[in-house]
């Protein structure tokens, strides 16, 4: 057996959001996961299985966002029987913080913690980014990597280093997760109304190893 890379992808959607929905954790008890997720509910994967996912999204100009306004990559990660509260996620994308949009980050292992850079408007003065998260490792382990991904001004791509995240592919908790890849979107206040928020998404790419038998042909992509 070899393994081979498998190419899931998720075509363009639109993904809207209600007031009151999160992806948050923090002590000594609040955590709640109901941000709403494309596809739905997230497809699943083994997680010793997982290379790296990635997503292009767009939210709307900064005179209809309200604070907190959120979109982008969510990787949930669980495990058949474990307890509630016991689960862990990532999400990466834009997030509107007093007035302006930041490049956001967001890793939850126990408790969530937070990191934003801001991030500039596209052409069409909107809030838009890519972003992927990736497996690496160096001399010293392994970990998962969160980039911005911007072309320069020969359309080559460029990986902005954004965050290293180094519990994910910890020895003693891989075996047996399973990671759920998608996107997402939240408007967690209530001021301002009920207004909807409605974020736009190129599609998910998420790239995974597979076992293949030698000689075999190796599976490219997979649409979801």
């Amino acid at each position: 057996m070899t393994m081979v890379t498998k190419t899931i992808t998720t075509p363009p959607f639109n993904l809207s959001s209600p007031p009151g929905t999160d992806i948050w954790r923090k002590p000594p008890s609040h955590n709640v996961l109901s941000a709403p997720t494309h596809p739905s509910p997230l497809p699943t994967y083994p997680l010793h299985l997982f290379q790296s996912a990635r997503l292009t999204f767009m939210l709307p100009p900064p005179s209809q966002l309200r604070q907190y306004d959120q979109a982008g990559l969510l990787l949930h990660f669980t495990k058949p029987g474990l307890a509630d509260g016991k689960d862990k996620w990532i999400k990466t994308g834009i997030e509107f913080y007093y007035g302006k949009p930041y490049l956001s980050t967001v890793g939850c292992d126990q408790w969530a913690d937070w990191s934003i850079v801001p991030v500039e408007l596209n052409g069409e003065g909107r809030p838009s980014a890519t972003v992927e998260a990736r497996r690496e490792k160096d001399q010293l382990g392994k970990s998962l990597w969160v980039y911005h991904v911007v072309k320069d001004e020969a359309g080559k791509e460029q990986f902005g280093p954004v965050r290293e995240v180094n519990w994910v592919f910890a020895l003693d908790e891989e075996e047996g997760w399973e990671v759920g890849v998608g996107g997402m979107v939240a408007r967690p206040t209530m001021e301002g109304g009920n207004g909807t928020l409605v974020a736009e998404f190129g599609g998910v790419e998420h790239f995974q190893s597979i076992e293949s038998r030698s000689g075999g042909p190796a599976p490219s992509s997979d649409p979801q």
